[in-house]
């Protein structure tokens, strides 16, 4: 089944967000607490006046929603605060889908 996260960070958090993007971009290629969950696409959002990232955008395959919630609950972001909501739906993915 595959979902759209949709994670909005906390302000004045970049500094932290930069320390750790090497530790996030490493847990969503291999998920290794998470072999059944695939991140297909993902990158941050930006704020409308400026190049600001606010948040993340993810595409991901997961066997549940509870699986992807856990998934973004228990990355490096999460842990450290950076992420003050996240939004996650099912997502009926019909054009671009890989394979």
């Amino acid at each position: 089944m595959h979902f759209v996260a949709f994670v909005t960070h906390n302000q004045g958090m970049g500094q932290e967000r930069s320390r750790l993007s090497e530790a996030f971009g490493d847990y969503i290629h291999n998920p290794t607490n998470y072999p059944d969950v695939t991140v297909h696409h993902g990158g941050p959002t930006l704020g409308e006046s400026d190049d600001t990232v606010n948040g993340l955008l993810l595409v991901l395959e997961a066997p549940s929603l509870e699986t992807a919630r856990a998934f973004v609950a228990d990355s490096p972001y999460a842990k450290a605060g950076i992420i003050s909501e996240s939004k996650i739906r099912a997502w009926n993915w019909l054009t671009g889908r890989p394979g």
